[in-house]
């Protein structure tokens, strides 16, 4: 299994110097990625962290400077809020200047008054992110693209898209826990990344996720919390679902990591401030105790 961090560029502390000191960190520690959240405009009192948080495209590109080897990811970028060809010429750019660093993970959304306040469409972002990421792949090979878009009113003959990026393919998870969002890893993507929930509860959903036609070619790629001063194992999500966490009992989080492997996760992103509460300290000690006490026991 590899491991990636989620820095915080959202929350009550999150500040430049922990945007930046937990992204260098984290690649002092050998983590093999570093990822950025994503919303833009959320609505007063949502409950969530993410009301005060710095935009995810342009601080990756931020992070691409003062890292030198660790890739660089978002967690999960809502393409279908956006202008998709603005987006993916941001990420090309990111990936050009960085070296061929970049990976993505993209979702379809989950707060409809998110989207209203952005003038995007609520009921078909589905379908829209479909075509994104089509339009993605085909972007990103470059040289001279055309495009026909049905959803997202995109479409062009003869375009130019240079340079190219540094990578001939961008790696593309796909976000979510629903049927919809797993149908559309396996189509559309190169890996499925779901939060994790209760152990029996994602062994579940893993399961229904094996049963869908050609999942066994679609990797499992997840997003967990960690919450040093938390004794439980679990914790109320933004659309209040209960979500696993890890907690400072490294011994339960080496026992947690291995199910999910058994489970066939294959990559892990920690997320060091899952309520945007966390202080700089306690991730920056939550990123190297789990590195030193279980990631290289793993």
């Amino acid at each position: 299994m590899k491991f990636g961090v989620c820095v915080p560029n959202y929350g009550e502390t999150g500040s430049v110097e922990a945007f930046s000191r937990v992204a260098i960190r984290t690649e002092e520690l050998g983590y093999d990625s570093v990822w950025t959240t994503d919303h833009v405009l959320m609505p007063a009192r949502s409950g969530t962290p993410y009301e005060r948080i710095l935009d995810s495209i342009t601080s990756l590109a931020y992070l691409s400077g003062i890292t030198n080897r660790i890739k660089l990811g978002i967690s999960s970028l809502i393409l279908a809020m956006r202008n998709p060809v603005v987006a993916v010429k941001q990420l090309a750019t990111i990936d050009y200047l960085s070296g061929g660093r970049l990976m993505l993970a993209t979702s379809a959304g989950w707060n409809e008054t998110e989207f209203n306040s952005l003038g995007s469409n609520f009921h078909d972002r589905g379908r829209r992110l479909n075509e994104n990421i089509r339009l993605i792949r085909a972007l990103w090979e470059g040289g001279v693209v055309e495009f026909e878009g049905k959803r997202s009113h995109v479409s062009f003959k003869e375009a130019v898209f240079e340079p190219r990026p540094m990578q001939r393919k961008l790696t593309v998870w796909v976000s979510g826990n629903s049927k919809a969002a797993m149908t559309r890893a396996i189509n559309f993507g190169d890996a499925w990344h779901p939060n994790v929930y209760p152990l029996e509860l994602f062994k579940e959903l893993v399961t229904e996720f094996r049963r869908i036609p050609n999942s066994e070619n679609t990797p499992i790629c997840v997003r967990i919390g960690i919450n040093m001063k938390g004794t439980s194992t679990s914790y109320i999500g933004p659309q209040g679902e209960r979500r696993l966490i890890l907690t400072g009992n490294m011994t339960e989080n080496r026992n947690v990591l291995s199910e999910l492997a058994k489970m066939g996760v294959v990559y892990s992103l920690i997320a060091t401030s899952p309520d945007g509460k966390a202080t700089l300290e306690e991730q920056l000690e939550s990123l190297t105790r789990l590195s030193d006490e279980v990631i290289r026991r793993f």
